[in-house]
């Protein structure tokens, strides 16, 4: 072998051997940059003090300046602690006891204390203060004399020590950790004591929190920007600001991220199926079964739709797989019951109804229904093409071939909203749901919940009551989950709605963005203290 071909067979062997040395990417969090985030939601951010807004576009901002004191685990939905590092409960369920850590900081310096939790959550029921949480802690005692004001402190809420607090219930409340985190889109955020007092309204233009970061500017309309608080007791964060951006416009913010000015967007259907098949996107998307069920309901009220067989035929007649993937490019999960798959009681045992039209035949057969003598049924909805009218056409051959005429009816957001709260109707489609836990998903169909909060479909089972009631009053969860999947799996052969899909909520997020999780309460509930961004991130 020559000089010269011995230098190149070792040029040849170095560059084979570099190609097997694996390219190991960053992985550890790394701190520094800027978030650019949107609030994709209709209508702008309107407060920035938590006890007056319950709207995503202000909570997804709140959850980045108020800590809580305990908090819900983004992907799992499950307590974990927050300002509290432990709590205890009797065994009665009706006292808890909190122990807050100490050293926990406002971002003005001062130290949080169990005073600050008290006046925080006795503000938010405060006839006086108008807060849009003035139920969320009912159950407490003395709050409802407070509220009535017939006292000056909600009695229930005491406090031990600076971090020692005590709530004492009237009643046992399974949820009551969830209404301390604030979990139903009610921002229960630790607020100082001292300042709120000092500043009054003006709170909401200079919020102080303990949160992972502390507000620093708001362009009303436009955008909020928070900053990296530097004495945060928790976890992260990594970054040193986020920008949220008022982005309700869908075009906007996908034109805006493929640009690169967004870090992070949500994903609807029509851009779904482009990122889905585009190599570049796929592997930056995350994705989960949202907390909301897509039906179509049955006015149990209605004479002909008391006869289970017809429900059942109408779940048995649907190809629920085929329409998710043909008509909403595969942007849905298949419902196997009420309950869908992401929440914490979801029972992977209960099995779809599927598509069976043979079935569905036979049972309209049974009930005195065929093609040739259909049973005509009208359905009232909205125009969104995955849960309104547009859904229905799609349906309607299927239906139509085992005994169903189906009449689809368009309505004006005013008009459905009346008819479906006074009855009348025959059936319509929605999307319900948005509960956190699994008890308060599955209380819609409890008989003594009114249509007007929420039984649209009048439904009534004693048996499923049981169900229920045990439910409420058990605090061991495990129990509670298997009451939960009992009174679940009972709504599933009740039918009465046909079960159609969980929406699939997906996230897209930059290649130099990390620790985005599927989030199944809202995509943008991201845990921001603990996303980071590469080196090479444009803002970084």
């Amino acid at each position: 072998m020559t000089k010269k071909v011995f230098i190149v067979f070792l040029l040849v062997l170095s560059l084979s051997l570099t190609s097997f040395i694996p390219v190991v990417a960053q992985s550890e969090p790394r701190e520094g940059g800027t978030l650019n985030f949107p609030a994709p939601y209709q209508g702008s951010i309107t407060s920035l003090d938590p006890a007056f807004s319950n709207r995503n576009q202000s909570t997804l901002v709140f959850r980045t300046i108020f800590d809580t004191l305990v908090e819900i685990d983004p992907t799992s939905l499950e307590i974990e602690p927050g300002v509290a590092k432990s709590w205890d409960v009797s065994k009665d369920g009706l006292t808890y006891t909190f122990h807050l850590r100490e050293g926990v900081k406002f971002h003005n310096g001062s130290e949080v204390t169990a005073s600050d939790v008290k006046y925080t959550f006795e503000r938010l029921v405060d006839p006086d203060v108008a807060s849009v949480a003035p139920d969320l802690f009912k159950f407490v005692e003395g709050s409802e004399a407070f509220t009535n004001g017939e006292a000056d402190e909600v009695s229930g809420i005491e406090v031990l020590d600076d971090y020692t607090l005590e709530i004492r219930l009237t009643r046992v409340q399974p949820n009551f950790l969830y209404n301390v985190a604030g979990g139903s889109n009610y921002n229960s955020g630790i607020v100082p004591k001292e300042v709120v007092e000092e500043v009054g309204d003006n709170f909401t233009n200079n919020p102080i929190g303990c949160g992972a970061f502390e507000f620093v500017k708001w362009n009303r309309g436009s955008s909020v920007v928070v900053e990296k608080f530097d004495d945060y007791y928790g976890k992260g964060p990594y970054l040193d600001k986020i920008v949220f951006k008022v982005m309700p416009e869908a075009p906007s913010r996908v034109a805006a991220f493929k640009s690169n000015q967004l870090d992070f967007d949500i994903v609807y259907p029509a851009q779904y199926k482009q990122y889905k098949n585009n190599e570049k996107y796929d592997d930056l998307m995350v994705e989960t079964a949202e907390l909301w069920t897509r039906n179509v309901t049955f006015n149990m009220k209605r004479e002909k739709l008391q006869d289970v067989r017809i429900r059942r035929a109408f779940n048995y007649a649907l190809d629920e797989e085929l329409i998710i993937d043909k008509v909403l490019n595969g942007k849905a999960y298949p419902a196997s019951g009420w309950l869908p798959s992401s929440s914490p009681a979801f029972d992977p045992d209960l099995e779809p109804y599927g598509h069976n039209p043979e079935k569905a035949r036979e049972l309209m057969n049974e009930a005195g229904y065929s093609q040739e003598n259909p049973l005509e049924l009208t359905i009232l909805g909205g125009d969104h093409p995955a849960w309104g009218t547009p859904m229905v056409e799609t349906i309607k051959p299927f239906l139509d071939e085992v005994g169903f005429k189906i009449k689809p009816v368009l309505l004006d957001g005013a008009t459905f909203e009346r008819r479906v709260l006074n009855g009348d109707f025959e059936a319509f489609i929605w999307s319900n749901g948005g509960e956190i836990t699994s008890l308060n998903y599955m209380k819609v169909f409890w008989s003594e919940v009114p249509r007007q909060a929420g039984n649209f479909s009048g439904y009534s089972n004693p048996e499923f009551d049981k169900l229920i009631e045990q439910a409420m009053k058990e605090t061991n969860f495990a129990e509670r989950k298997k009451l939960i999947q009992k009174a679940d799996k009972m709504i599933k052969e009740d039918a009465p709605v046909w079960f159609f899909n969980y929406n699939k909520a997906v996230g897209i997020h930059q290649p130099w963005v990390h620790g985005v999780k599927a989030v199944p309460q809202d995509m943008v509930y991201q845990p921001l203290s603990e996303v980071w961004v590469d080196e090479d991130s444009p803002r970084s």
